[in-house]
């Protein structure tokens, strides 16, 4: 009989744990399944609340609401943060999800190629309950090279380089920044949709910043340009004039030609990488 009571608690326990992990869940999902070295690891975490009460999930001054943990293939080791985020304070109606958007390169230490797993903990309010995510994945690539030129910027030698790889279903150029001297990477963007019928053009302006143009499809172009941090400065889509179209060096600067503002772009762009800041 007492055996027989100790099982009817241990499911008890059970399908009372059960019912509390279907209180919240946690989904986590990188933007794209490979990223190249040195460029923004974005990824997007959902938070759905099962219950029927509001959800506030907010910070202490000891802890954050939300941890990421990161192991590198071959290591049963955590990756080593270097430093802590600070998330905003953010609200879960009962029924109702909320997404969150986390560029993880500020905060760990990715030097090298490889791949690695994720998962997502959020702490609730008591500050003592957790939920934790799925367990995700993705992979830091170099990619191929493309073009490289040697350039100096604040009294460092540094390598720009044009990297092409594969992003989904398409082929598109990224652009990075190496210091010539350590072999760090120093950042790395996003450039553009690749399609082959065009030879990309590259170029160098004064300021030591790279220019890219290159089709995107067959209607489309993408003109790029990064600075020696390796931050997308500008993004353009364009389409055809008429005539050649190049990149031509005007007065003190670079433009291209043979191409006008596309009034309707087709030449996505790719996700979480839309403006300057996600880098």
């Amino acid at each position: 009989m007492k055996h027989i009571i100790t099982l009817i608690m241990m499911l008890l326990c059970l399908f009372t744990a059960g019912q509390a992990s279907a209180h919240v869940d946690v989904r986590l999902q990188p933007v794209r399944g490979e990223f190249l070295l040195g460029e923004g690891v974005t990824v997007k975490l959902r938070i759905t609340n099962h219950s029927d009460t509001v959800l506030v999930l907010d910070n202490t001054p000891d802890r954050q609401w939300l941890h990421f943990t990161l192991t590198r293939s071959g290591s049963s080791q955590p990756l080593a943060p270097k430093a802590t985020p600070s998330f905003k304070r953010i609200t879960v109606n009962p029924g109702s999800s909320h997404e969150v958007v986390v560029n993880l390169r500020p905060y760990f230490y990715f030097n090298t190629v490889g791949s690695f797993k994720i998962v997502a903990t959020v702490r609730m309010p008591d500050m003592q309950t957790t939920y934790s995510s799925n367990r995700a994945s993705f992979t830091l690539s170099n990619g191929g090279s493309v073009r490289s030129f040697a350039v100096q910027s604040g009294g460092r030698h540094l390598r720009m380089n044009v990297k092409i790889m594969r992003a989904g279903e398409k082929d598109c150029l990224f652009g990075q920044v190496v210091n010539a001297e350590s072999g760090a990477v120093i950042g790395a963007c996003y450039l553009g949709q690749f399609l082959n019928f065009m030879e990309p053009r590259i170029m160098i302006d004064r300021k030591q910043n790279l220019h890219v143009l290159c089709q995107s499809t067959p209607t489309y172009f993408t003109y790029s340009v990064m600075g020696t941090d390796g931050s997308r400065r500008s993004y353009q889509v364009l389409s055809r004039t008429g005539g050649p179209v190049d990149l031509i060096t005007a007065g003190n600067g670079i433009k291209a030609i043979g191409l006008t503002p596309a009034s309707k772009p087709k030449a996505d762009d790719l996700p979480g990488i839309h403006t300057t800041s996600d880098r």
